[in-house]
């Protein structure tokens, strides 16, 4: 029933104006890296959320964010799939506090879920 909504949902989500999302509440301890293309990023993001694209995580990230011990949250455009290989790409850099939040259009979902 849920996935059904979702997929009844989706479209309209999608053709709504440029949507630019909180990055869940503004913690200064927290960074939110958006791996999809920068062509996705400009379309749609998560507001503050950094954008790497999957493919350059592992030679930009130091750049962006060079605390190991910040807390990053990830997503990308699918179902996390290449949220999940840039996290390990931060782990294995040595970053200790690293989350894959899956797909920018879930966050969407559970953002709109939310709202009273």
């Amino acid at each position: 029933m849920k996935n059904r909504l979702v997929s009844l949902l989706l479209p309209f989500l999608l053709m709504l104006p440029v949507p630019t999302l909180s990055a869940a509440e503004q913690d200064d301890n927290i960074v939110w890296i958006d791996v999809r293309s920068a062509r996705d990023y400009r379309a749609g993001h998560l507001e503050g959320a950094i954008n790497i694209p999957h493919g350059d995580i592992g030679h930009k990230i130091f750049d962006a964010v060079p605390d190991l011990f910040k807390e990053i949250h990830i997503y990308d455009a699918s179902l996390g799939t290449f949220a999940g290989l840039a996290l390990e790409i931060l782990m294995e850099l040595g970053y200790q506090e690293v989350v894959n939040e899956g797909a920018y259009e879930t966050l969407l979902i559970k953002q709109a879920e939310q709202k009273p």
